[in-house]
């Protein structure tokens, strides 16, 4: 997971410019990881994004001036040395710098305190893990200019960056990554945000309108993703029902509001996993269905990947709904994906991947 200077990105639902970035080398095991200065672009507060791809480990951070967070019921989690391996953009560091540094989780494993001891000072931040696909890209700005940029490039690794260049590119030509629901329904121009709602651990859903039908709303987003899903399916008790789309990672739905409109609301599926809420603005029945048809097909699995946090589901009484894997969406899914695969292969993509 890589941003440039100027890039607007996602990050736990709120959008950021990205305004400066450090590469950092951690002096004990030599991995690298990238922390990116970041600007609101509505509020003009900034946030540090920590992206450590080689532990898949995903933080946002507050700086915190004054007094020291009070580290009460945190533990240590981690400590060490970092060095400053590259930089750009508007950050005060330089190549070689580096600082000790101590990081503290509190009893349920997602806040974060860090301590960074500098040659000019210890500074103090404040944050919580995210899950990967909690951040992504919105859009480049080409046209940014930086406030500080980084040292001119040697003209040994331009020359070897233009010699190699379309051999690398080549490779990334093969590497294909489906695109997740919630990044399709935010790029796609189809769907207009209408709000976010936050549930237990912090976990956010999204939730949009359109003016697609629920059919098309529901095969359109399938198609987006390429079909890659795990489990969908409609309520067809009722001629509006809503439908349930599952993938690995998410929990889509699109329903119809109590005022006739089709919304679609997307999640991770901690947030399906931890939160009871009803649906936004949704029927009864789709709020129902909602629930019955995550505790069905999603649940039992999930139990085991987020056991430290609890389940909004202890006290389910609902009935279980029957899936059948010969319904119109799963089969229009499955269709949607062999074609995805036959045309990258045609294309000659050999490596697919999905997220």
């Amino acid at each position: 997971m890589k941003f440039k200077l100027g890039d607007i990105i996602c990050a736990d639902g709120e959008q950021y410019r990205v305004i400066g970035r450090i590469t950092y080398q951690n002096y004990n095991d030599h991995c690298n990881w990238d922390e990116y200065r970041l600007k609101s672009t509505d509020t003009g507060e900034e946030r540090w994004l920590s992206v450590d791809d080689t532990y898949q480990e995903y933080s946002i951070w507050k700086m915190v001036h004054g007094l020291a967070p009070d580290r009460t019921g945190y533990h240590e989690s981690d400590r060490g040395v970092e060095v400053v391996s590259s930089f750009e953009g508007a950050v005060d560091v330089d190549r070689g710098e580096r600082a000790n540094f101590v990081e503290y989780e509190d009893e349920t494993e997602e806040l974060i305190i860090s301590e960074e001891f500098w040659s000019d000072g210890v500074e103090h931040s404040t944050g919580y893990y995210l899950d990967e696909e909690e951040i992504w890209l919105v859009k480049s700005d080409p046209g940014y200019r930086a406030a500080k940029a980084a040292p001119p490039i040697a003209v040994f690794v331009i020359f070897i960056l233009i010699v190699f260049g379309s051999f690398f590119l080549s490779i990334l030509e093969d590497i294909h990554i489906t695109p997740t629901v919630r990044k399709y329904v935010d790029k796609s121009g189809k769907y207009t945000y209408v709000t976010s709602i936050t549930g237990n651990d912090r976990q956010k859903a999204r939730v949009y309108s359109t003016d697609y039908t629920l059919d098309a709303a529901a095969k359109d987003i399938i198609a987006g993703i390429e079909g890659d899903t795990e489990y969908v399916q409609q309520d067809d008790e009722t001629t509006d029902g809503a439908i349930a789309i599952l993938t690995k990672k998410e929990y889509c739905v699109i329903y119809p509001s109590m005022e006739g409109k089709v919304l679609v609301q997307v999640s991770n599926r901690k947030y399906a996993y931890t939160s009871g809420d009803e649906l936004y603005e949704g029927t009864e029945r789709a709020t129902r269905y909602y629930r019955r048809f995550y505790y069905s097909n999603g649940y039992s699995k999930d139990t085991a990947s987020y056991k430290s946090s609890s389940s909004a589901y202890s006290s389910y009484d609902d009935s279980i709904i029957s899936y059948s894997s010969d319904n119109s969406y799963n089969s229009y899914s499955g269709s949607i994906r062999q074609s995805s695969i036959a045309s990258r292969q045609s294309s000659g993509g050999g490596i697919s991947s999905g997220k």
